[in-house]
């Protein structure tokens, strides 16, 4: 799954949804592999409103076999160049924009909102000025790459990124997450993705103190060497596949504070693992987007550009607000409405040599009870902004 940005309530958390009847696989993710595998179950205890995964023939990697001797990767002329062949490709020599389907509110938890058809999306997406975007809830778009492939092709999109929640807190859940990252990056490898968005899997604990994490809700130095260790296992095993991690950092899971995302980084090899700085999910923590793209400035590979809501953040911390009511509520907003300083973060961005993909979201929920919006209209507003910001035309 990817990219529907309200983990842990729109993805499983692997914890909740292990099987022995699968090889140890999240069974969310799991068909063709026995008979009627259970649903997918999101962190609230409901079912996936979407399809599932099909595990490629061959996908399986082993945590410590040949796939450690992959050391060292340059991502810079690999994965870059090549979606640099992609943008060119659809006649784009400025900056690379893309549009993720939560902006329309698209999320596999039922009862989210009112979910638009694929098609309206991805024509939306197109006729905006996009050129890329990810992929979605498992089983929105098609899950065939030919199909896939053509979808995105005829319209002039790529397909840039793909969320992956994992658990790499549980040792129980190592092999599972393993699995299921690299069967995610057999899918993206078929129809040229390059990125696999990983992100921690979170639970009900962190989903209830989102957006208010002390230092005494985290994990110990024990389970964050443990944790990297996963992701750079996660990482080796894919990168025959030309796919490559970057960890985005998510509200509601356990990787949400400045201090998290750091000790992801320090626990994992730079060449390996990439960061996927979400500026909305960063600030929703407390934390400066902005400072850690300076801090971390070689090893941002893929931005999801977001912005908060001042008033609604301040009514998390002052009330307790949910997380899920807090997007139903309005808590991200078009880019240039919120907190995030976008001209310093660009300035900090170029001053790195960044050159992947800007992927604009703005996580909603569609419908009655939720105020009503246009999800076009916040995509237009936000591309407009980020132009402006970009230096580039519309």
């Amino acid at each position: 799954i990817a990219s529907c940005e309200t983990l842990p309530e729109r993805a499983p958390t692997l914890s909740g949804c292990l099987t022995t009847d699968h090889g140890g696989l999240p069974s969310a993710f799991v068909t063709g592999l026995g008979s009627d595998p259970k649903p997918a179950r999101s962190g609230w205890g409901e079912a996936s409103q979407f399809s599932v995964t099909t595990l490629t023939s061959g996908s399986r990697g082993d945590l410590r076999g040949n796939d450690a001797r992959i050391d060292r990767v340059d991502w810079r002329a690999m994965s870059n160049s090549a979606d640099l062949i992609n943008a060119r490709a659809h006649g784009e020599d400025g900056p690379r924009i893309a549009a993720a389907p939560i902006t329309w509110g698209v999320c596999e938890i039922p009862g989210w909102g009112e979910v638009p058809g694929v098609d309206h999306v991805l024509d939306e997406i197109a006729e905006l000025g996009f050129t890329g975007t990810e992929l979605g809830p498992d089983g929105y778009l098609p899950l065939d790459p030919g199909e896939l492939r053509h979808a995105l092709g005829s319209r002039g999109l790529s397909l840039v990124g793909a969320f992956c929640p994992l658990n790499y807190r549980d040792p129980g859940a190592f092999v599972a997450s393993h699995e299921f990252g690299v069967a995610l990056a057999h899918r993206l490898a078929a129809v040229g993705c390059h990125t696999l968005v990983a992100a921690d899997a979170g639970d009900a604990r962190r989903s209830a103190i989102a957006g208010r994490v002390t230092g005494a809700d985290g994990l110990s130095p024990d389970m964050w060497a443990r944790y990297g260790e996963g992701l750079a296992d996660l990482a080796r095993a894919i990168a025959p596949l030309g796919v490559r991690v970057a960890f985005h950092p998510h509200a509601a899971t356990y990787v949400e504070t400045e201090a998290e995302i750091d000790a992801v980084m320090a626990n994992t090899p730079a060449d390996l693992v990439g960061l996927c700085l979400d500026t909305g999910h960063v600030a929703y923590g407390g934390g400066d987007p902005v400072a850690l793209a300076r801090r971390h400035a070689g090893r941002v590979w893929h931005v999801h550009v977001k912005d908060v809501s001042a008033a609604v953040l301040a009514q998390v911390r002052a009330e307790g607000l949910a997380y899920p009511d807090a997007i139903g509520a309005g808590g991200f907003v078009p880019v240039g409405d919120g907190l995030v300083d976008f001209p310093a973060l660009v300035a900090e961005l170029r001053r790195a040599g960044f050159d992947g993909w800007y992927v604009l979201e703005q996580d909603v929920r569609l419908g009655p009870p939720w105020p009503e919006q246009s999800p076009r209209e916040n995509a237009v507003r936000s591309r407009e902004y980020l132009l402006r910001q970009l230096g580039s035309g519309a």
